[in-house]
């Protein structure tokens, strides 16, 4: 039993599917399918039960997940113990305010036993001139400048998002025409708002703006204290409890936007910072 299938092992109970953690480990799906065969092979026991749509553990495979992310845990404070302080790479990372704050998690975690080395600045939207000379920066790729790299991470696609206590939430079909006279929630930093509002415009609907907001989590916040609707991109299987999430591609004829989350990269910085991060390398 190694640490490397160990890993593959968690990556796949924390995406759900092979494919998923295939990515996220950077890997060919077949090494993932190998890694979870030999630990089953070594514990006489079946971690995972594969389905159409992923793969979910089995008693034993939550069990083997509590153990195997311990120990990874240990075995990753045990290297740090006797890593040089000289090793520490910092890098400065900054974060566009249309990305939720889970995407930001959502990266740390995926990424937590190669960034053990790594020492993080996490820089904020209000100091601009320094967000331009980030060593790398969490957006989107039509964000992305020609002095950068874009590394992708994630695709997102344009969605409505009702509070649970509007019609819109449970009616069965929409059509744009139900947007007339809705309270709406804008995103001021989104890159497609303009795009909806000229839909909107177009076709003669009527909808009132109660709020202006610049973070996804403000956007959200409202939407789940049913101040109004807001459209926002969501990623694949995105849920929240605050809200009921109508994706526009089951009910507008035109083509639903999406968006691309990813790192972007200083050009300048890549050969550097994928040979601190190897997972960088495409």
């Amino acid at each position: 039993m190694d640490l490397r299938s160990l890993r593959y092992f968690v990556a796949t109970v924390e995406t759900g599917s092979i494919s998923a953690a295939s990515t996220r480990c950077h890997v060919a799906q077949p090494s993932i399918t190998m890694a979870i065969a030999k630990l089953e092979d070594e514990l006489n026991s079946k971690l995972f039960d594969r389905h159409r749509k992923g793969s979910s553990p089995t008693p034993d495979g939550d069990r083997m997940y509590l153990m195997a992310t311990e120990l990874l845990q240990h075995a990753d404070s045990i290297k740090q113990q006797f890593s040089p302080a000289e090793k520490i790479h910092k890098i400065s990372l900054s974060v566009d305010k249309t990305i939720r704050i889970t995407t930001l998690e959502e990266l740390f975690s995926q990424s937590k036993y190669e960034f053990n080395s790594l020492q993080f600045e996490i820089l904020s939207d209000s100091r601009s001139d320094e967000l331009k000379s980030a060593d790398m920066r969490l957006t989107t790729q039509k964000n992305c400048l020609n002095s950068e790299t874009f590394i992708s991470l994630a695709f997102e696609e344009y969605a409505l998002l009702v509070p649970n206590n509007s019609l819109l939430a449970y009616q069965k079909k929409l059509s744009l025409n139900d947007l007339n006279d809705q309270s709406v929630i804008e995103r001021i930093h989104c890159e497609n708002q303009a795009l909806f509002d000229q839909t909107i415009t177009q076709l003669g609907i009527k909808v009132h703006t109660v709020a202006k907001v610049e973070s996804e989590e403000w956007a959200h916040a409202l939407v789940g204290a049913g101040l109004g609707i807001t459209f926002a991109p969501v990623p694949k299987n995105f849920s929240d409890p605050r809200f009921t999430i109508r994706p526009l591609s089951d009910w507008l004829s035109i083509k639903t936007p999406t968006r691309e989350i990813g790192l972007a990269i200083q050009k300048s910085k890549i050969a550097q910072l994928e040979a601190i991060l190897p997972s960088l390398k495409k």
